[in-house]
């Protein structure tokens, strides 16, 4: 089966899946990249594989979205046609012109898309939204990344009057290998007597991640004398701003890493107990795939993605409300004050972890691409 994916960087993660997905037999892979990293990334470039290539072209900022604008993708499509053409999100021109002119040749293509409309954009950005969302009562099926956009994209179909368009639960996925490796040979499991509690953090820097709720949060259970320390694995404008909030008995407790090499991140998320993921929104959060396959408690909030799909309140971790420092203060104070729920919280996650792994995704995307075949061919004027 001849398969395009037409998506936006070649992020770490993405190439991860895209690598396991070359490996199978069943699937003749094409991945075509909008640009070669964002601006807020620090990886560098990527090195692309023999299936990948990064499509020549610029973006335009609007109303705090990337627009990419990839003027040769239509002659990409057209002179290496696939049996499925996978186009993940619908914002830029590129992907525009890609839907629509899979639809009017009537191509089979699917979208692959986290949640649609979380953010309020009054009644232009609505109407902007709805126009760009239109390609979609095309789609062969729909991709959604988390149970979380499933719900949201069956409402969606339902009201575009296309509610027999496939939608499978298709989240993202990276290589958990190392962190499961990391993992066992954790020094020092949390016994809740002889160690602070280690609490990490790994993403941007930035407001839409909660950031400053969580140093709030941690900074309460300092000053009320709790026994804690706090990571953060990541960079981003508010580091300078965050890193000046802080008591000086607060600060000692706190250590921002900076920006971290993604080979470094299974050994420093190996010497942390629980992992926060406090954002106001993330589509996923792949993050969390990572801190389960590490054997970690979860805290993130109901804006999270995977937090729908890879926690179980109390079992693995909790669930919480956004824009909250004190559901976060009270999560945190949870494992302080009941430290042998770590060990058992860990070894549930470590379970999900089983069912997220690369060969998996791999399977679930092979049975929606026939799946998404099928529809396409049943929606086939008879000749």
């Amino acid at each position: 089966m001849k398969v395009t994916f037409l998506t936006v960087m070649p992020s770490p993660y993405v190439q991860d899946f895209f690598a396991a997905m070359d490996m199978d037999p069943r699937i003749d892979l094409r991945v075509l990249y909008l640009e070669q990293e964002a601006p807020d990334t620090h990886w560098g470039e990527q090195e692309m594989p023999r299936y990948a290539k990064v499509l020549p072209g610029r973006w335009v900022g609007f109303r705090g979205a990337r627009i990419h604008i990839n003027p040769s993708v239509r002659r990409e499509l057209a002179e290496n046609p696939a049996d499925l053409v996978i186009v993940a999100g619908y914002v830029g021109l590129t992907n525009q012109i890609a839907m629509r002119f899979l639809s009017r040749n009537r191509a089979a293509w699917a979208f692959w898309g986290e949640i649609p409309g979380f953010q309020s954009r009054g009644w232009l950005g609505t109407k902007l939204r709805r126009l760009a969302q239109h390609p979609l009562k095309s789609a062969a099926g729909i991709a959604a990344v988390g149970s979380h956009a499933v719900c949201a994209y069956r409402d969606l179909m339902v009201e575009m009057n296309c509610p027999d368009t496939p939608i499978h639960n298709l989240p993202y996925h990276c290589d958990l290998t190392q962190y499961i490796e990391a993992d066992k040979a954790r020094r020092e499991p949390f016994s809740g007597t002889d160690r602070p509690l280690r609490f990490l953090y790994c993403g941007q820097l930035i407001k839409r991640k909660g950031v400053d709720l969580l140093l709030e949060a941690f900074a309460r259970l300092i000053n009320e004398g709790e026994n804690a320390t706090l990571t953060f694995a990541g960079e981003g404008p508010l580091r300078e701003e965050l890193e000046a909030s802080l008591s000086p008995a607060v600060s000692e407790k706190v250590d921002f890493l900076g920006f971290c090499p993604v080979d470094d991140l299974p050994v420093i998320f190996s010497e942390s107990d629980v992992f926060l993921l406090p954002s106001r929104h993330d589509g996923w959060g792949v993050v969390v795939n990572q801190a389960v396959a590490a054997g970690m408690p979860v805290i993130a909030t109901d804006q999270v993605g995977a937090a729908n799909d890879l926690l179980i309140p109390c079992e693995n971790g909790f669930r919480i409300e956004a824009e909250s420092s004190t559901a976060i203060y009270e999560a945190m104070k949870y494992f302080i004050v009941n430290p042998e729920s770590v060990v058992a919280f860990a070894e549930r996650s470590r379970e999900i972890a089983e069912t997220v792994s690369l060969e998996c995704a791999v399977n679930d995307w092979f049975n929606f691409f026939n799946d998404a075949l099928a529809r396409h061919q049943k929606a086939l004027p008879v000749k």
